[in-house]
C-alpha cells in the first residue's frame, strides 16, 4: 500500500490568461494587472480605445489576496469620515459594473455576499463598536441594531457568546479570484493585450510616451500607473509616494457537511479586527492583519494563531474547515490613506493608494480613469 504524503496547504491556483507579444505601439498602456489597473482597462476599452496591460504577475499581488469586501459603511470610520459620500457611490457603482461585466463575458458575476454583520466578543469591544455604528449613523449611513435572535437569521452558526452587534445592510463583497479572472477574459475578449513583462522605465518621446519593458519597448499616447504597492517606476515625472501594508489572509475550505457562510462578518474580539468573507463555492477568507514591515511577504505564524483563534469564536464551525492557502497581501497605502486618482501631465494618469478598499472603488476608479485618459487620447 503506498502511503500518502504529508503537505501542507497547496499554492493557490493562479488566473488564466493568454500572455501575449508586446505590440510596437497602442493608445494606452496601463502599468499594473491588479484589480485597479484591469477594471480600467476594460472601462478604456469600452471608450475605444486600445490597450496593453503590462504586468510581470497580471491579476496577483493584493488583489489576490484580498478579501473583496466593499465595505462602504464599515470602512467609513473616524480617520475616514471625508470618505462616506465617496464610499457609498463607488458602492453604488457595483450593481451595473457586474452587470455589464456579466453581459461582456456572458456568464453570471454574484456577489458572495450582499449584507455585513459587525459583532463583538466582550463588553470592552461592543462599547468600540457602538461608539463607531453611533459615529457612522451620524454621517447619514445605515447601521441597524440586532439582537441574537436576528443575528441568528443572518448568520446561523454564529458563536454563542456574541449576543448582539449590527447589521450594515449596504456593505457586500466579492470572490476577488473570481473577479480578477472575469476582467482578465473581459481585457481580452475586447481585444486588450495582456503582457506579462515588468515595466523598467518611463519617458517622454515627443508628444508620446515610450515605456520600456523587460520584454522590449512600446510606444503609446497615455499612460495609467496602476502598480499598487510596488516599488515605484523610474520616470523623469514625480510619482505619488507609496508605501505597503501588509495584512495577512487564509483561506478555508468545508469539508464534509461543515456549515457554510452566506453573510460577511467583521468582528472586534479582545481589542482585534477580524473579517470572515464567504465565497460562492462555500469558502472563506478570513483576515484582518494589518502590519507595516515593508515588502517582506513572510507569514507570521503568531498572526495565523491569532487570526484563527479570535475567527472560532465568531464562527465556531471554522473547525469543519480545512486550510487552502495562507498569504500575505500588501495593501498599497498614501500618507494621508487617500487614493491618488489623476492626471499628472498631459497623457500620464495615475491610480494609486487605495489601501483597503480596492474592490469596493475599483468600478468608480475605472469610470475615473476612462474619463480622464479618453479625453487626453481623443
Amino acid at each position: 500500500m503506498l502511503a500518502t504524503p504529508l503537505a501542507g496547504p497547496p499554492s493557490p491556483q493562479p488566473c488564466v490568461f493568454v500572455d501575449s507579444a508586446l505590440p510596437p505601439a497602442t493608445d494606452v498602456v496601463v502599468i499594473g494587472g491588479g484589480v485597479i489597473g484591469l477594471s480600467s482597462a476594460w472601462r478604456l476599452l469600452q471608450v475605444g480605445l486600445s490597450v496593453v496591460v503590462v504586468d510581470p504577475a497580471p491579476a496577483s499581488g493584493a488583489s489576490f489576496v484580498a478579501g473583496g469586501m466593499l465595505g462602504a459603511t464599515a470602512e467609513t470610520t473616524f480617520a475616514e469620515a471625508g470618505s462616506a459620500g465617496r464610499h457609498l457611490s463607488a458602492r453604488a457603482e457595483w450593481d451595473p459594473f457586474l452587470r455589464e461585466l456579466s453581459e461582456d463575458l456572458d456568464r453570471p458575476l454574484p456577489y458572495a455576499s450582499t449584507s455585513t454583520i459587525l459583532v463583538a466578543g466582550n463588553r470592552s469591544d461592543l462599547a468600540e463598536i457602538e461608539h463607531v455604528a453611533r459615529f457612522q449613523r451620524e454621517l447619514g449611513l445605515r447601521v441597524d441594531a440586532v439582537g441574537r435572535e436576528e443575528l441568528d437569521r443572518l448568520v446561523p452558526g454564529l458563536g454563542r457568546t456574541l449576543r448582539q452587534g449590527f447589521h450594515l445592510v449596504d456593505d457586500a463583497a466579492v470572490d476577488n479570484r473570481m473577479m480578477l479572472q472575469a476582467l482578465l477574459d473581459a481585457v481580452q475578449h475586447r481585444g486588450g493585450v495582456i503582457c506579462q513583462a515588468s515595466a523598467e522605465a518611463l519617458h517622454q518621446d515627443g508628444g508620446q510616451y515610450c515605456v520600456e519593458t523587460s520584454k522590449g519597448q512600446i510606444r503609446t499616447r497615455s499612460v495609467l500607473i496602476a502598480t499598487g504597492a510596488a516599488p515605484s517606476l523610474p520616470s523623469s515625472v514625480a510619482l505619488p509616494t507609496i508605501h505597503p501594508v501588509a495584512g495577512v489572509i487564509l483561506r478555508l475550505t468545508p469539508r464534509t457537511s461543515a456549515l457554510t457562510l452566506a453573510t460577511t462578518i467583521r468582528a472586534v474580539i479582545n481589542g482585534r479586527s477580524c473579517y470572515l468573507v464567504p465565497r460562492p463555492n462555500g469558502e472563506i477568507t478570513l483576515g484582518a492583519t494589518s502590519v507595516e514591515r515593508g515588502y517582506d511577504l513572510s507569514v507570521p505564524a503568531g498572526e495565523v494563531h491569532q487570526l484563527l483563534d479570535d475567527a472560532r469564536l465568531v464562527f465556531p464551525s471554522l473547525d469543519d474547515f480545512a486550510l487552502k492557502d495562507v498569504e500575505v497581501g500588501l495593501r498599497p497605502t498614501t500618507a494621508d490613506h487617500h487614493p491618488i486618482v489623476e492626471l499628472l501631465q498631459p497623457g500620464l494618469a495615475v491610480a494609486l493608494g487605495h489601501y483597503r478598499n480596492g474592490f469596493l472603488l475599483a468600478p468608480a476608479t475605472a469610470k475615473r480613469v476612462a474619463e480622464l485618459m479618453g479625453d487626453v487620447v481623443k
